[in-house]
């Protein structure tokens, strides 16, 4: 079994952590230069800004919609990523860190209730780090990463 453990738009809560002004606001990440959007919060999902999306065409969003634009602080998101995958790997015997905010981590041997298990996790991140994320559990890592998927895009509350 395997665990992929995600941190919801990962950009946008980093900046979110040190800038709880920012909660409930619609918020982008912009890439080098401020060329383009590289992240999203739900938020800005909802006014229908693509990932990729140049800044000039949806600058306007920022005073019809109160947009917030921020550049990348990379390293601010590197050292997030180290503290969340710390935690992260204490949900089993072995950690495959796939990106800045995906690790998979191996399942073989933990015994007890794994989803109860991926709950504590997922709250321990939250409240040491203050980074929303999700975990999908599956027997393979793609079915682990489809769980997660699941996760997010299902109408259901979070957790379930």
């Amino acid at each position: 079994m395997y665990a992929l453990v995600d941190g919801n738009n990962f950009y946008v809560s980093c900046e979110r952590v040190f800038r709880p002004s920012l909660n409930d606001r619609p918020v982008v990440v912009l890439s080098n230069n401020d060329g383009c959007a590289i992240a999203r919060s739900n938020e800005a999902k909802a006014l229908g800004i693509k990932m990729g999306a140049p800044w000039f065409q949806i600058r306007h969003l920022a005073e019809s919609e109160g947009l917030v634009a921020l550049s990348a602080n990379f390293a601010l998101y590197g050292d997030l990523s180290d503290r969340m995958m710390s935690l992260a790997a204490g949900l089993g015997p072995a950690q495959e860190i796939y990106s800045i905010d995906e690790s998979f981590i191996d399942l073989t041997g933990v015994r007890g209730n794994l989803v109860e298990r991926g709950h504590k996790i997922r709250d321990r991140i939250l409240q040491w780090v203050g980074i929303p994320c999700g975990i999908g559990i599956g027997a393979t890592k793609t079915l682990a990463k489809l769980a997660n998927h699941i996760a997010k895009t299902a109408e259901r509350k979070p957790g379930s």
